[in-house]
């Protein structure tokens, strides 16, 4: 996978949140934000996210997924 911004490509607020819901339908979770660390062929990094959205949670909500809480991993990622 190809990491970095595509040529000609800009991350907006409606492509995030199709790549969050797209992330969704594959993995059944919402993504967490070391899943997004480097920026993929079919998702921005977290810091663009961030950037589109002012936070990580901002975006999270925007795709009509519960924000977690700071800090706080998955029960079943902590095993």
């Amino acid at each position: 996978m190809r990491t970095g911004p595509r040529t000609g490509f800009r991350w907006n607020h409606d492509t995030i949140v199709y790549a969050i819901a797209l992330w969704h339908r594959k993995h059944s979770r919402p993504p967490l934000t070391s899943d997004w660390e480097q920026a993929g062929e079919n998702h921005p990094s977290r810091q663009t996210v961030a950037r589109v959205f002012g936070s990580w949670n901002a975006a999270i909500a925007a795709a009509g997924f519960r924000p977690r809480p700071r800090g706080r991993q998955p029960k079943e990622l902590l095993a």
